[in-house]
């Protein structure tokens, strides 16, 4: 999955904060939609000053049609300066309208080719990478091993059914052995 630049009106809150940039990005996949409105501030004042006000904004404007991808908004602030850690920690806990991620204390404001990059690392975890060599001794097998070795790591929906059929033969032998 990436996150993918979005051309949408975002007037609504371009007419409020002219001097703060807002840009949209939304995933490629539609089964995983996530959209996330970016705030591109000058200073972390700005961010601290401002970031109540605009999810309020969206909460009125920006509203998802489903609860499912309601909940996949994001509000992303991006400054270079330093957010104090404290209002870093208010930002991004808050939930009401959409979770929140701050990235600040950047050498200089990312193109939005860069700032694609940054956010699909942050909320995608794309800059993780799965170790391929695995070691496995004897004693430190897990009792389980069987049942999930070899489970695809894709998204595809044939790789969703194979993971939901080795779930169900895993509950269906803890309910065997429950006593």
């Amino acid at each position: 999955m990436k996150l993918l630049i979005k051309e949408i009106d975002l007037g609504f809150l371009s007419a409020h904060y002219e001097h703060i940039e807002f840009r949209m990005f939304r995933s490629d996949d539609p089964l995983s939609f996530i959209s996330c409105i970016t705030c591109v501030c000058e200073t972390s004042e700005d961010v601290v000053k401002n970031w109540r006000a605009i999810q309020n904004i969206v909460a009125v404007y920006y509203q998802p049609s489903s609860s499912l991808a309601a909940w996949n908004v994001y509000l992303a602030f991006v400054t270079v300066d330093k957010v104090p850690v404290w209002e870093k920690y208010e930002i991004e806990n808050n939930k009401f309208t959409a979770r929140k991620i701050v990235l600040d204390g950047l050498s200089e404001i990312p193109s939005i080719d860069q700032l694609a990059i940054e956010l699909q690392k942050e909320l995608l975890g794309s800059d993780l990478t799965l170790d391929s060599q695995v070691n496995e001794s004897e004693g430190t097998l897990l009792y389980f091993g069987e049942h999930v070795r070899g489970a695809p790591l894709d998204s595809t929906s044939e790789s969703r059914e194979k993971r939901a059929l080795m779930i169900n033969n895993i509950i269906e032998l803890l309910n065997q052995n429950e006593n």
